[in-house]
């Protein structure tokens, strides 16, 4: 019987042009008991071969990376992979970047100023197959569909 200490941990694939934000974020999951990397990857040519490797049970993909238009890699993970959750980590704070990696894929999206907050909820919220965005984008989702202002909850899922 496994105890506490001996709990399965979610594992992890980042992908991003910046090693800053990618060591940055693998310091912040390896503080997570549920959570591990097992790898990184700055482009989309290695980035495909590695995630094959190593087997992830979710990618976190800045749509920005040098080598590859992130969400052509996106398109390409997700023929390879259907089943295997992305989240998108992304600059952009703007509705119809979101709408375009969903549509390409992925299960979530977080831009990078909100990523501080949001991104363990968003990491655990895709794990647990449920669709995340963040308020502002959310937000700003609803108004752009309703012509109106409102307040939408972080974590929104469908």
């Amino acid at each position: 019987m496994a105890n506490e200490t001996q709990k399965r941990r979610s594992k992890v694939f980042l992908v991003g042009d910046h090693p800053l934000v990618r060591e940055h974020l693998a310091a912040l999951l390896r503080g997570e008991a549920d959570l591990e990397v097992c790898g990184a990857a700055a482009d989309g040519p290695t980035t495909l071969a590695l995630i094959l490797q190593q087997e992830p049970e979710l990618v976190i993909l800045d749509v920005t990376p040098r080598a590859s238009p992130g969400l052509e890699l996106l398109k390409t993970l997700k023929q390879s992979r259907p089943p295997l959750p992305v989240l998108v980590l992304s600059l952009h704070d703007e509705t119809r970047y979101a709408e375009r990696a969903l549509q390409a894929g992925a299960m979530g999206y977080v831009t990078k100023e909100e990523a501080a907050v949001n991104i363990l909820p968003a990491i655990r919220r895709v794990l647990s197959g449920q669709l995340y965005l963040s308020e502002r984008i959310a937000g700003q989702a609803m108004e752009k569909s309703s012509g109106t202002s409102c307040g939408v909850a972080a974590g929104v899922s469908t």
